[in-house]
């Protein structure tokens, strides 16, 4: 029998060696569509997102336009940019066909507008809305979809809910003239039970948010650390008997404890220390890289009431998470949710607000469900004698003097970022005016700020904003920022 010739087999292996050597040498993406550049901002010419804060709007306002010509000046900004956001904080339902339950946060409010609200939206210049805040689930899920079915029909984009956390992640994209734009929306600031689950085993997933879980650390100077050591000390002898005569430990002092449901940090000054949980940081960060890879500009937007105790500045997280979202593909990053303007940031050509405060800031909540009443029984009570006499007007503005009797909570700025080239050219802030102490039908529609009150918010905005490198120029009534 006739062996196969040894030539044959050293030209055959010699083959075989060259296709893997020219195998591993080809590059794995074709060289004329390179993934990098799927990540580059593509927006044809000059692009100009107008972004604001939370929408908490109960009534259609375009009816005002006509007469009010301080609002109709801020309505026209929005309409004049090729996209405009803003956060959704709100549920839009009709109650003489709802067939849900309310599901208000303890110490809280259950929001609610009509359905009009969208359309009225839409004909001010809206065209993108973030979803996932505290609010979103006020009404259960029968709420939130409600809203999405008229959010849907009046034809505005919105992202942040869903049936499951993979749609509540999901980017969701509009279409313009000058590309595509694509919304990613999350949450850290959220009651327990509306996020988004997966299934998992047997078990179906959830509607709801698409969440940002944070847990915080509180450092404290170690004064204040060691005697709040002694107090859980004391409270767990007071539980259990057999420590109470138990020697002092030589086991060295802990450096972190847990009481009263915080965690408690020694440190040099008192802080905040956020961290996010790293499965949601993973998740959020490939939508915006898949929401990027298939627009030509891609918003993510985050609702977020998280501080830092001492200073009162953004928490730590949230640099950190804007900065990431920026290298996943991000070209601007918006929060909202303290109901104050924060700091302003540009990183790698691409604005970072912190927080825009508030844009509608309605005071008319009604109907306010009755568990809501019951939470403040003594409050009403001892105002009106009778708890039963007072409105809903009655405890939301009892309420409001609690905690937004504040004339900046009323303040804030239409954001206009102007890109060319794939970065930001020009940042222009119009100083907004909420109407603080005006009757319930005026208060909280967003006027042109007078040049008195625009100085005010415009110093007060640069001042945050120069920790961050952020230099903010003040010509005639507006900031103005050129990187």
């Amino acid at each position: 029998m006739s062996r196969f010739p040894s030539f044959w087999i050293a030209l055959l292996v010699a083959y075989g060696g060259a296709l893997a050597a020219a195998q591993e040498a080809r590059p794995p993406f074709d060289p004329k569509r390179p993934p990098e550049r799927e990540l580059e901002m593509t927006t044809l010419g000059s692009f100009t997102l107008a972004a604001v804060g939370d929408c908490i709007i109960s009534h259609p306002l375009t009816p005002l336009l006509a007469g009010d010509r301080d609002f109709a000046f801020v309505v026209d900004i929005l309409r004049a940019a090729d996209a405009t956001f803003g956060n959704f904080e709100n549920s839009a339902i009709d109650f003489r066909r709802f067939e849900g339950f309310p599901h208000r946060t303890p110490g809280d409010w259950a929001l609610v507008a009509s359905p009009e609200v969208a359309d009225d939206l839409k004909r001010m210049g809206f065209d993108l809305f973030s979803r996932a805040n505290n609010h979103a689930m006020d009404w259960g899920f029968e709420g939130m979809r409600e809203t999405s079915r008229h959010l849907d029909e009046a034809g505005l984009v919105h992202a942040g809910v869903g049936e499951s956390r993979a749609q509540a992640r999901a980017p969701r994209y509009l279409e313009t003239p000058r590309g595509r734009i694509a919304i990613v929306s999350m949450a850290s600031t959220y009651r327990q039970g509306a996020d988004a689950l997966p299934p998992s085993s047997q078990a179906p997933g959830r509607p709801g948010l698409s969440p940002v879980r944070t847990t915080r650390t509180t450092v404290v100077p170690p004064d204040i650390f060691d005697a709040l050591r002694k107090i859980q000390e004391r409270i767990e002898a007071a539980k259990d008997e057999s420590l109470r005569e138990k020697p002092p430990s030589e086991e060295k002092a802990p450096s972190e404890i847990s009481l009263f449901g915080e965690k408690f940090r020694s440190g040099e000054r008192l802080g905040s220390d956020y961290a996010i949980h790293p499965v949601d940081r993973q998740e959020i960060l490939k939508s915006i890289r898949i929401g990027k890879q298939n627009a030509d500009f891609l918003l993510a937007t985050i609702h977020a009431h998280q501080t830092d105790v001492a200073t009162g500045a953004p928490g730590n997280f949230l640099p950190e998470l804007a900065h990431a979202a920026i290298d996943a593909g991000a070209d601007a990053f918006v929060g909202h949710g303290v109901h104050k303007l924060g700091p302003i940031e540009i990183y790698k050509g691409r604005p970072i607000f912190y927080s825009l405060a508030n844009f509608f800031w309605s005071d008319i909540q009604e109907p306010m469900p009755a568990d809501h009443f019951e939470e403040h029984w003594d409050l009403l009570k001892e105002v009106f004698g009778d708890p039963l006499k007072a409105t809903d007007a009655d405890l939301a503005a009892l309420l409001n003097a609690r905690g937004f009797s504040d004339e900046k909570v009323f303040q804030t700025v239409v954001a206009v970022s102007r890109f060319e080239g794939g970065k930001l050219a020009e940042l222009r802030l119009y100083p907004v005016d909420l109407g603080y102490g005006r009757t319930l039908t005026q208060s909280g529609v967003p006027r042109l700020a007078s040049p008195e009150m625009g100085r005010q918010i415009l110093e007060r905005l640069r001042t945050q904003s120069r920790p961050y490198g952020t230099s903010i120029a003040v010509e005639g009534n507006v900031g103005v920022v050129r990187p």
